[in-house]
């Protein structure tokens, strides 16, 4: 970012949390609506996603002064000569939605020029992924200033009326974050706009039976009796190391695959967070935020919310091989965290390195199972992250609440909530409740389809 730019973001610690806010230059204070969207929306939140948002909306800041020569809050906040508001809030967004094509191209030309569009003929600086998630984070700011100002403080419309402006409003500013950048294949980093009418590709997805197994097999650690060919971590400049970064891989699998454990959550494991019962019949695993000063990494993990903090029933296998990796093969760092680096530092393992692994255990899918991952042969698995292992968990919990627990759809909601570091608000559970009504219909329609085929070839044979 240009040093003349007015706005620019600082990083400051907020109840020994770190977090980061838009600064004006000009008065030395934060900016208010970014200030406010961080109160209500990011003080919980890890540094990274609260950084993420607050870039996006920094810049926002910076095209919008370099454009108008006054800033955003300026003008939500306009007054008239007699001191009255003028629906500025609304003509704020108004203006917003007119500028957004042209914010795409400030910040796609490098944030040199605040008077192009979208479709300028400009070298492009940045690439489409990182456009995307500048696009999705300030839509996301302005949806909050939308639900913040379409109130009858500032509109004078009844309940109704407010509704259908919100709405208006969310589908306009969701409508011109596609028409700007469109979503991404994250294997192609293209925008699907550009891919092939006749290709699908799904981003966020859970992961099929065979697919699991596949990275099962590929995942599993080599034994003294039988190696395994597929895993892809075979080799290492201390041969020491293989057998370790094979099991400690090997358990990063079976904690996001069993317990939906979230990639931040994983990370902030501590070898004491495996927790005993009283009763000495099995252990529970303790997801807990850390609040000592012994982590080293230079972007700690945190927990996404206070709803993150649980308690998780481990199978016994699975303490098993947490045992074992612990007492045999992590060895003996300063820090208390489970997953350790193959470095002779043994720092705990950071976020792109375990990022890493994904990347590494997709590369031995696509080689041995291609089937699997190459569209041109009806290969569906694009890319693999730690979330689809969360997508995956939650979808096949809920339906074993619903088919093996007889559980309700709202008594399976809420355990599922429970058991996944889920607020009372949020509408995650419901969205897996929707994928198992939809699957549960295809498999209906599916069975109805053979039924009739069967029908069919009983008449034919007569």
């Amino acid at each position: 970012m240009d040093a003349k730019d007015r706005f620019h973001l600082t990083r400051f610690s907020y109840h020994n949390h770190l977090t980061a806010v838009v600064l004006d230059r000009e008065t030395e204070l934060p900016a208010l609506l970014p200030l406010i969207y961080l109160q209500s929306w990011g003080l919980s939140r890890a540094i990274n996603t609260v950084q993420q948002h607050m870039v996006s909306i920094c810049q926002w800041y910076n095209y919008w002064q370099t454009k108008h020569n006054r800033s955003f809050d300026e003008m939500v906040f306009e007054r008239d000569t007699y001191g009255a508001s003028l629906l500025a809030p609304l003509n704020a967004l108004d203006a917003a939605l007119s500028d957004y094509a042209g914010f795409t191209g400030y910040i796609n030309g490098g944030q040199r020029h605040a008077d192009i569009g979208a479709e300028t003929g400009l070298q492009f600086v940045i690439s489409s992924a990182t456009l995307d998630v500048r696009l999705g984070s300030l839509t996301q700011f302005f949806l909050f200033l939308v639900k913040r100002y379409v109130s009858s403080r500032y509109t004078g419309l009844n309940s109704r009326e407010q509704k259908s402006l919100f709405d208006s409003y969310r589908f306009r500013f969701q409508s011109a974050r596609r028409d700007a950048c469109g979503r991404l294949s994250v294997r192609s980093r293209q925008s699907f706009k550009n891919t092939s009418g006749t290709q699908v590709i799904v981003r966020e997805r859970s992961l099929t039976k065979q697919e699991m197994d596949a990275i099962v097999l590929c995942a599993r650690p080599s034994t003294s009796r039988l190696a395994n060919t597929l895993n892809p971590w075979q080799k290492h400049p201390d041969s020491s190391q293989i057998a370790k970064v094979q099991i400690r891989n090997y358990l990063v699998i079976r904690l996001l695959s069993n317990y939906g454990l979230r990639l931040g959550e994983l990370l902030l494991l501590r070898t004491r967070s495996l927790i005993p019962y009283e009763s000495g019949t099995g252990h529970a695993l303790a997801v807990t935020t850390y609040e000592g000063n012994g982590d080293p990494r230079k972007v700690p993990p945190r927990l996404k919310n206070s709803w993150s903090e649980r308690l998780v029933e481990l199978a016994p296998e699975d303490v098993t091989l947490w045992e074992m990796y612990v007492e045999h093969l992590r060895g003996k760092p300063s820090h208390p965290f489970l997953l350790v680096n193959s470095r002779k530092n043994q720092a705990p393992l950071s976020i792109r390195a375990a990022q890493e692994i994904f990347d590494r255990l997709y590369e031995a899918l696509d080689r041995h199972f291609p089937s699997l991952c190459r569209p041109e042969i009806g290969g569906t698995l694009i890319t693999l992250n730690p979330h689809m292992f969360r997508f995956t968990w939650a979808t096949e919990t809920f339906q074993a609440l619903v088919e093996k627990d007889s559980c309700d759809f709202e008594a399976a909601k809420d355990r599922l909530r429970q058991l996944g570091g889920w607020s009372d608000t949020s509408p995650m559970p419901q969205k897996y409740a929707a994928r198992y009504i939809a699957k549960s219909a295809n498999d209906a329609n599916v069975r109805r389809v053979n039924g009739l085929r069967q029908q069919h070839r009983l008449s034919d044979s007569k």
